[in-house]
């Protein structure tokens, strides 16, 4: 929503999911793991040239972010298989199996910067360039997403 063609205000949702670096995971004893966000943000957003075609803006706020981090190891499931000639057989299946997970809800914030294209009263193309920021007790998860996409 804009205030005025200067100041305006943007909800933002977002989901991210992550994988976690192979040293990282030698160095916990995992063979698999990755990481997702949910991110629910109230952005203030400061444009920079609203009346060209092409607008330069600046946003930040905060929010709830939900944090959900799962390890897996390699593993064999047991079931059953079916051949049209054969019938049914045993079978193992492989499988990752989650041996340890990890979910909390947290404070965090946000601040970034974003360029748009088109025309200022309809729809524009944007790129978005936005750090985060979690507040997870004594340390932090900070990450940087990329965001590409059409605004009406």
């Amino acid at each position: 929503m804009n205030f005025n063609p200067w100041v305006g205000a943007n909800i933002d949702l977002g989901y991210n999911s992550m994988g976690v670096t192979s040293s990282v995971l030698s160095n916990l004893g995992y063979g698999g793991g990755n990481l997702d966000i949910f991110s629910a943000t109230l952005n203030p957003v400061v444009h920079l040239m609203p009346k060209s075609h092409v607008d330069v803006y600046l946003t930040g706020g905060g929010g709830i972010y939900h944090q959900y981090q799962n390890f897996t190891q390699p593993g064999v499931a047991l079931g059953t298989g079916f051949n049209p000639f054969f019938g049914f057989y045993p079978a193992a299946v492989p499988v990752n199996v989650v041996v340890a997970s990890y979910s909390v809800n947290k404070p965090g914030v946000d601040g970034g910067i974003g360029i748009a294209f088109g025309s200022k009263w309809h729809g524009r193309f944007f790129g978005e360039a936005r750090y985060n920021r979690i507040f997870v007790g004594t340390y932090h998860t900070d990450y940087l997403p990329v965001t590409f996409g059409f605004r009406w």
